[in-house]
């Protein structure tokens, strides 16, 4: 099983870093945060999946973290950016700032997901991987 959950880290780390790449396609030079979160989540999950993949416990445990963390942090944001949002929608403003909010907003939940799916994962399977590995 710990090999089913490297691969689910490695795809982790992959759709970091591409959400990453992606908000600064979208939002340009405003996507700093964007770009940070997804450079370095991204980096961290391959690492994750390719220790576990070798058996290496702590692997697990870096995984695990990550993406519980990163459910924090996400949802944290997803809500700021939604509030964000609100605000503009209610002054009733159709620019281009409130277009880059929506997208950032959408971005950032997508990556929420993501990341609770990971966490859930993690959670349902530690035992059995914990296990498996030394």
């Amino acid at each position: 099983m710990h090999k089913n959950l490297s691969y689910l880290y490695a795809f982790f780390g992959f759709f970091l870093l591409a959400c990453g790449a992606v908000a600064v396609d979208l939002a340009g030079e405003q996507a700093n945060t964007a770009l940070i979160t997804g450079a370095a989540g991204g980096l961290i999950g391959l690492t994750a999946g390719h220790f576990l993949n070798r058996g290496h416990r702590w692997g697990f445990i870096l995984g695990a973290a990550e993406a519980g963390l990163l459910t924090i942090l996400l949802g944290w944001r997803s809500a700021t950016y939604f509030s964000k949002l609100l605000g503009m929608m209610q002054q009733n403003q159709e620019s281009a700032a409130t277009e880059t909010a929506g997208m950032a907003f959408l971005l950032t939940t997508a990556m929420l997901v993501i990341a609770l799916l990971t966490f859930t994962v993690s959670v349902m399977f530690g035992k059995q991987v914990l296990r498996e590995t030394k």
